[in-house]
């Protein structure tokens, strides 16, 4: 799971926000682990408060991405490192409301290097992807992201029921709207 960003079109540092009793990313954490026994949590701006915050979280590890700064792609490069199954997800840290049925249907397809949920037409996250794609994303150089790493695979685009695939909190307005 991705958590590494600075939320600067958020204004201010979003993961810790409250929402329903919990943090923000702590939701995003709990909605992965409803269905995957492991989280690799990938950090970057403010590593130090997310390996306070989940340790003795039972299925999470925190890997520190001291090269955040160079784009998401790094960040999932360096969670890819850390992935020891066959299939995996890269999912985002400001997506709350991605529950652990998403996840389920997703892991219900097999043998597809890549299956991407879909909802209303737009692809969305997380992503589950195969050891073969890993692979990929960790022999790709600087200044690629996950779409060319995804463009040498085929991929399966299955359409799911909520529209919470599509919503991550970038902006002020977006979290009020969560929280309304």
């Amino acid at each position: 799971m991705l958590a590494a960003g600075e939320s600067q079109r958020m204004g201010k540092w979003k993961l810790l926000l409250p929402l329903g009793g919990k943090s923000l990313i702590e939701c995003s954490v709990c909605g992965a682990l409803g269905a995957c026994g492991r989280v690799i949590l990938v950090t970057g701006h403010r590593n130090d408060e997310l390996e306070r915050l989940f340790t003795g979280f039972a299925g999470v590890t925190p890997v520190h991405n001291p090269g955040y700064r160079e784009g998401m792609f790094s960040s999932i490069q360096a969670g890819a490192a850390r992935v020891e199954t066959e299939r995996f997800f890269i999912a985002l840290g400001d997506m709350p409301s991605v529950g652990k049925e998403v996840y389920e249907k997703l892991l219900s397809y097999g043998n597809v290097p890549a299956v991407i949920p879909k909802y209303g037409g737009k692809k969305g996250h997380p992503v589950l992807l195969s050891d073969t794609v890993k692979e990929i994303i960790l022999s790709l150089g600087p200044g690629h992201t996950l779409r060319d790493a995804l463009a040498r695979v085929e991929t399966l685009a299955v359409p799911v029921d909520t529209g919470n695939v599509l919503v991550d909190i970038d902006e002020e307005g977006d979290y009020e709207n969560l929280i309304s």
